[in-house]
């Protein structure tokens, strides 16, 4: 795994968050060559649910690469639908249609994944890691027509508030969700099996 500015220097106009490349590594002493996992210095400026995000878009490319699955062309930058299955299966939510050149490369990390991967979100926004700052321009959140904030990445995926919830466990294990998904159904607990219900405290996404 290395980190790095995600601008590359032969096209300064192509960005990337993270990357995953096969057998790019050799291993001298196992004998064996290693994929390389590129998480930029500017996911990890965003924040440890940023980095979870990136780091599951590559774990996507990695199980095509395994599975032998071709998920990408135009050199990496058209995701297909068999991308954006593995999306799904890893946690993200891919877009409904393909984009323009990146096709399903934009799929987000859904509430529920934010909650599986919370206490790893947690500990990446406490390393403090060193990072690499995005321009301003990149790095503020826009507002979408509903008023939403629009997520890391640009989509809607995450934007607008949070619910803290907590379940029955002694002490209460607590959690982050949207108000939709909540009101979608029960949250059960996977300690106490009861369900996890919204605590007075009403968060933005930026506190999530």
């Amino acid at each position: 795994m290395i980190t790095g500015t995600r601008v590359q220097s032969r096209n300064k106009k192509r960005l990337s968050w993270g990357h995953h490349t096969a057998d790019r590594w050799l291993d001298a002493t196992a004998g064996d060559r290693r994929a390389e996992l590129f998480i930029s210095g500017e996911a990890i400026a965003r924040g440890g649910e940023m980095v979870v995000e990136t780091a599951l878009h590559e774990a996507a490319h990695a199980l095509a690469a395994a599975r032998g699955i071709r998920d990408t062309s135009c050199a990496g930058r058209w995701h297909n639908r068999r991308y954006a299955a593995l999306a799904e299966e890893v946690g993200l939510q891919p877009p409904k249609r393909a984009a323009k050149v990146i096709g399903f490369s934009e799929s987000l990390i859904t509430p529920i994944t934010v909650a599986r991967y919370a206490a790893a979100i947690r500990k990446l926004d406490a390393a403090a890691l060193a990072r690499i700052e995005a321009p301003t321009e990149e790095g503020k959140q826009e507002q979408g027509e509903d008023g939403q904030k629009t997520g890391p990445r640009g989509g809607k995926g995450r934007a607008g508030k949070r619910l803290a919830v907590a379940c029955a466990c002694e002490p209460p294990r607590r959690i982050q969700v949207t108000p939709k998904l909540l009101e979608g159904g029960a949250i059960l607990c996977g300690e106490c099996r009861e369900p996890f219900e919204a605590e007075d405290v009403e968060l933005d996404e930026d506190a999530a």
